[in-house]
Order: structure tokens, then C-alpha cells, then sequence
């Protein structure tokens, strides 16, 4: 993906959306999911899938959950658990809604690792998009990365004056107002001063500009989008011949989704738990030892 335009990008993004809800059917979403992480393999964003997945798996989880337990389309009971009942219908549509999310999200998050925001902004001024709106898109970019470096930089200074920013949720949430007022004010600071840097660079001058970077359609990106153009094609054809379900999930295949989207959260997040208490404990005995 990094050789690619970033006009030849959104069109993946957009493609992989409307791929996404042509169907209503989560084995036709875990298909495509399958192929972004092939997609990511290939590319070598392993670390961008992980982090992107981790992430979105909690929203996917809760909604699967959610749905399955409160949808009122829900009829057909295939799972009791105590005074919790999870309907057929239920569970179908959180998992269709479920998919969609983790779709969206590692194929956005594939979009924005593989993608330099200065190509971005180029690309979308060459393509005819005004500069201004170009350049919000880039700072919005930018900011984000930029935010997350200052609230670390800011949480281990609060942490040097023996502020606790890391222990139970209740002292995390209690330590939020020392973290975030030096945020904001940093942040603000650095806009002031990007807003300077602008105006001395001639930003709001008329007339033909010029890149340090040119960015420009190849035969990578050609053929790229041949192959999408294919395959959008082909799932239309495929939504029109058999509609938008291609493989119903039975009751069994719904209730062994649900049960796996648990073990699979217990295993990511409680790993991490224990790694941090062990880490922690060991931390414990070796300063009791000296």
C-alpha cells in the first residue's frame, strides 16, 4: 500500500465500505476482513492491524453484545444465560453490525499508517480540492500523533510530582484535569504558532503553487484500480443474482461467534492484565530485596 497514490487509497477506503454494506451477511464481512489482513501482511503493517484490531474489538464485542441481548427485531431465543436471552435475529444484526465496525476501522487505520499526509494534501489539491480544506484534512492528521506525544510527555512530568496516572480507573479519572489543562494549553500554542508559520510561508496567496513532492498516478495505481472496478462489479452482480445474504449463519454459527468474540477479548485484554501485574510485582520484590 505505500506505493500507492493516496487518490488510489480512498478509493480502496471507499471501495472496501461499500463492499461492507452491499451485504447483509457477517461471513461476506469476514471475508473481506481476511483480505485486509492479507492486505496488511503483504504491506508489512502487522503492528497497524494489532493496534487497529485491539481497538475495535472492544466497540465490536459491546455491540455484538448489546444487540444479541436488547434488539427488538429479536424473536427466536437460541441462548439463555440466567434471565439474559440472546435472540437469532438479534445476534444477526449485531454481528453484521459488528463486522462492518472492524471493517471500517482496520481498513481506515491501514488508510492513514501507509499514507504521508503531505502526499494526502498534494493529491487532493491536484485532484481540485481547495488548499484550505486540503490543509484541514493535514493538521487533523497531523494533530492526532502530535496530541498523543504531548499527553505522554505531560503524564510522565505530572508522574515526576508524584501524580498517579496509572493505577486504579477512580485515580486515573481523578488525575485527568492536572493531565489535560497542560494539554490543551500546549496544543493551542502549537496551533498559534503553525498559524505564523503559514502566514510567513504565503499560504493565503493566489496563483500557481509548487511541491517539494510530486505525487502522480502509475501503473501500480492504474492497475489497481482496474482490479477494484472488477471486483466491485462482480459484488454487485453477486447482490443482485442472490441478494444480500450469501451465507446465512444458523443459531449454532451465531452462538459460537458470540462465544468466541468473549474468549478472544479474555485472552488480548487479560494477557495484558497479568503481564502488567506480574511486571509490577516483580518491580515489588526486587525494591524489597534491595
Amino acid at each position: 500500500m505505500h506505493r500507492l497514490d493516496p487518490r488510489t487509497k480512498i478509493i480502496f477506503l471507499l471501495f472496501v465500505i461499500i463492499a461492507v454494506f452491499l451485504f447483509y451477511d457477517p461471513t461476506m464481512q469476514l471475508i473481506i476482513l481476511a483480505g485486509l489482513v492479507l492486505l496488511a501482511l503483504i504491506s508489512r503493517l502487522q503492528q497497524a492491524l494489532i493496534s487497529a484490531a485491539k481497538f475495535m474489538l472492544l466497540f465490536a464485542i459491546f455491540i455484538l453484545t448489546v444487540h444479541g441481548l436488547f434488539n427488538a427485531t429479536g424473536k427466536t431465543v437460541i441462548l439463555q444465560l440466567g434471565p439474559l436471552a440472546f435472540k437469532q435475529e438479534s445476534l444477526l444484526y449485531g454481528a453484521v453490525m459488528a463486522c462492518r465496525l472492524m471493517v471500517i476501522g482496520i481498513v481506515a487505520a491501514l488508510f492513514v499508517v501507509s499514507t504521508k499526509p503531505s502526499d494526502l494534501s498534494t493529491a487532493l489539491i491536484k485532484s481540485g480540492f481547495p488548499s484550505v480544506i486540503a490543509f484541514m484534512l493535514l493538521a487533523t492528521l497531523q494533530i492526532i500523533p502530535l496530541m498523543l506525544k504531548e499527553a505522554q510527555n505531560v503524564m510522565e512530568a505530572q508522574q515526576a510530582r508524584c501524580v498517579d496516572v496509572t493505577s486504579s480507573l477512580i485515580n486515573r479519572i481523578k488525575a485527568l484535569i492536572p493531565v489535560f489543562v497542560p494539554l490543551f494549553i500546549i496544543t493551542f500554542i502549537k496551533m498559534r504558532d503553525l498559524s505564523y508559520v503559514l502566514e510567513c510561508r504565503g499560504f493565503s496567496v493566489k496563483g500557481k503553487r509548487t511541491y517539494l513532492y510530486e505525487v502522480a498516478f502509475k501503473v501500480l495505481d492504474w492497475v489497481t484500480l482496474l482490479i477494484l472496478g472488477i471486483l466491485l462489479g462482480g459484488l454487485v452482480i453477486l447482490r443482485i443474482v442472490i441478494g444480500n445474504v450469501a451465507f446465512m449463519p444458523t443459531a449454532g454459527m451465531l452462538i459460537n461467534i458470540l462465544y468466541g468474540s468473549w474468549i478472544v477479548t479474555a485472552l488480548l485484554f487479560g494477557t495484558s492484565w497479568l503481564a502488567k501485574l506480574v511486571t509490577k510485582g516483580g518491580g515489588s520484590l526486587a525494591g524489597q530485596s534491595n
